[in-house]
């Protein structure tokens, strides 16, 4: 491995040694192209590497499987990242978009069918451009719109337009989004919208279904329905901008149903008049606080839909005012989502419907578990029970115990524990995973490729650290700011634990994570090091002291402090996993993993990690694999994922052993 010095040409600054690295200079794309040569021989060039990529092919194969969604008496659903329309929600169909070499980032079709909107870009950059298609013809209209990258498209009734988020320009120039308003054919851009937004980088348009009301929904962490206008020409005024914490939800006739999660922090739905929605005592309560966790609400036409959480499982809860609510009863203890590219991270909406006009009710979603790979199923209000769409691609021989460890201040963290069934759960080489922030839940999802570990001998766990969304907005809050540090202490309370239950071998350990849990693994590297035999961080950030200089890096502002404010920088100096690299610590064999088109956490944060380590630590090896993607490509595809998953099972004694 070539340990990069002001000898061996990484570029150096006098106030921060490894500084350069942060600009895609000549001089810094060489280094970085240098680090990739010796990756691959590291990475690839041992015997198990081809045998290994051709296990994990087949377990991405099994978890692509998206639920279809239904306008008028149209089906639509990507399968093989391509759109296809089809008259029933499984079958052939036909192909409506194919991408060719470009991503489907995403697509909303308009309430009848008879056009779909949908992202397309390119080199994993998630810079979508919005185009439209006639779903009779498969004709692409003229109308475009750049800059669209996890956009929601909201249509009016009459399907001619539509508001959707959209930036002004590319996010790795200026993050901020707006709201448009958007007729097809229009020759001139939109004006953005004249509000003001929580979170610039975030906000959603949301259309009644009668199309009189045109709601403006702001963060991504805690949504909340914070502006109303009517259409067309009605002024924009406060909805729910005073609310506390998340308040969002679905229009029903001249109410608006909402999970709130103001003074009862596991969520509670409620049914707000538009017309006095600032009037709580006016707001009806039609499920009350309780041991779920209440986290998005939807419409199948007169039915409503509740996704929930209890002990990291989706529990689905379908009824009306009349009738009340009802618990699905599911196939499985898993995660309920639109695909079963979500694994274990419930990051969005857990379900998807449509119907037609005079339709009861029906939704069509996904589910998976730890030893169940992803299925289709369907839930119709007139028979209320849920059919098989698409029986899951086999299932796994592996025993799921859920487990509680206990934090230094006394929380119980929970989590579980993935082994093979002939396996005893003792001493077993061990994977811990987590992600613990941003108000995102951790669940007992499918493993897709993950599972290929639990089959090669691997203890699997999943912890459920705060700054997730697994309990609630004060289990996110509690893991979040100036509170972040909890997040790593429960990871490190749950190693301990499976040690003091001698579920795991003490010196086979590992540490993984990807994105905020890419962050998590790196600190988990600098800070207690000795816990683990090696360490492999996806699309981190790692210098917290620089991470909001990047455009997209101000969306973390409200998750991890502002480095300007020096209170703040106080608490990101001392996990910021770049500064607390110590000379004199042997730390364990490491790999960490970027994308050099990531929007979201760029590659400078991996190059400056890993140059320091290579310069001033002992142990490793640490190695640096930049790959040609963006922050999600990089973990998908046979070829990459065989990668970390070698280095993982290498490092653990598995399959042959790591070079020193």
């Amino acid at each position: 491995m070539v340990r990069p010095g002001v000898e061996q040409g990484a570029p150096l600054t006098a106030t921060d040694p490894f500084g350069a690295l942060e600009t895609d200079s000549e001089e810094t794309l060489a280094w970085e192209s240098a680090q990739n040569a010796a990756a691959d021989g590291l990475l690839r060039d041992w015997d198990g590497f081809e045998a290994l990529r051709d296990a994990i092919a087949p377990q991405l194969a099994r978890i692509a499987v998206t639920a279809p969604t239904r306008s008028g008496s149209h089906w639509f659903r990507i399968d093989g990242g391509v759109l296809v329309v089809s008259d029933a929600p499984t079958g052939q169909g036909r192909t409506l978009v194919d991408p060719g070499g470009a991503s489907l980032d995403w697509f909303f079709p308009s309430p009848r069918g008879t056009r779909v909107a949908y992202g397309l870009s390119s080199a994993g950059d998630e810079q979508s451009v919005l185009h439209v298609v006639e779903t009779a013809s498969a004709e692409v209209l003229r109308d475009r719109i750049p800059f669209t990258s996890n956009a929601t498209v909201a249509w009016l009734p009459d399907e001619e337009a539509f508001a959707v988020n959209a930036g002004t320009a590319p996010d790795f120039e200026r993050v901020d989004k707006v709201l448009l308003v958007h007729r097809l054919g229009q020759e001139t851009p939109s004006q953005p919208e004249p509000i003001e937004v929580r979170e610039p980088y975030c906000v959603y348009p949301q259309v009644s279904e009668d199309g009189r009301f045109l709601v403006a929904i702001t963060s991504e962490v805690e949504p909340r329905a914070d502006w109303i206008r009517e259409l067309p020409d009605g002024r924009w005024r406060p909805f729910l901008l005073d609310v506390e914490g998340t308040c969002n939800g679905v229009f029903a006739g001249d109410s608006y149903i909402a999970v709130c999660t103001e003074g009862t922090p596991r969520g509670r739905l409620v049914r707000i008049p538009l017309a006095t929605p600032l009037d709580r005592d006016a707001w009806q309560e039609l499920v009350p606080e309780s041991d779920l966790v209440l986290r998005f609400v939807q419409r199948a036409a007169e039915t409503v839909v509740v996704s929930a959480l209890r002990d990291a499982c989706s529990v689905l809860l379908v009824g009306t005012d009349e009738d009340g609510f009802v618990e699905v009863e599911l196939p499985a203890n898993g995660l309920v989502s639109t695909t079963g590219l979500h694994g274990v991270a419930q990051p969005a909406a857990a379900n998807d419907s449509g119907g037609v006009a005079g339709d009861a009710g029906g939704f069509s979603f996904v589910l998976g578990a730890p030893n169940l790979p992803p299925g289709l199923y369907r839930w119709e209000w007139r028979a209320p029970a849920v059919s098989e769409l698409r029986a899951p691609d086999g299932r796994f021989p592996f025993a799921v115990h859920r487990l509680c460890a206990k934090a230094q201040d006394g929380t119980d963290v929970a989590y579980e524990i993935v082994h093979r069934t002939d396996l005893e759960p003792s001493a077993l080489p061990t994977v811990i995973y987590g992600y613990g922030g941003w108000n995102v839940a951790l669940t007992r999802g499918s493993l897709g490729a993950h599972a290929h570990l639990v089959d090669a001998g691997v203890g699997f766990v999943l912890a459920h650290i705060r700054g997730g969304g697994e309990e609630g907005t004060a289990f996110h809050r509690a893991g979040a700011l100036e509170s972040k540090q909890r997040s790593y202490d429960d990871l490190y309370a749950v190693a301990e634990d499976v040690v003091r239950r001698r579920i795991a071998d003490p010196k086979r350990i590992a540490v993984l994570g990807g994105s905020n849990g890419g962050l998590m693994a790196a600190v988990a590297l600098t800070q207690r090091p000795e816990l683990w035999a090696a360490v492999c961080s996806l699309v981190p950030v790692t210098d917290m002291l620089r991470y909001h200089l990047s455009p997209y890096g101000e969306t973390g502002l409200r998750e991890y402090g502002d480095p300007r404010d020096p209170a703040d920088a106080a608490i990101l100096r001392a996990y910021s996993p770049y500064h607390n690299v110590r000379s004199g610590i042997v730390y364990p064999p490491t790999l960490v993993v970027a994308g050099a088109n990531d929007m979201r956490c760029p590659a400078w944060h991996a190059r400056k990690l890993v140059a320091r380590l290579q310069e001033e630590a002992s142990g490793g090896p640490f190695v640096l694999r930049v790959t040609g993607g963006g922050h999600l490509s990089t973990r998908r595809g046979a070829d990459l994922v065989a990668e970390w998953q070698g280095f993982l099972l290498r490092a653990l004694g598995l399959s042959g052993e790591l070079p020193s």
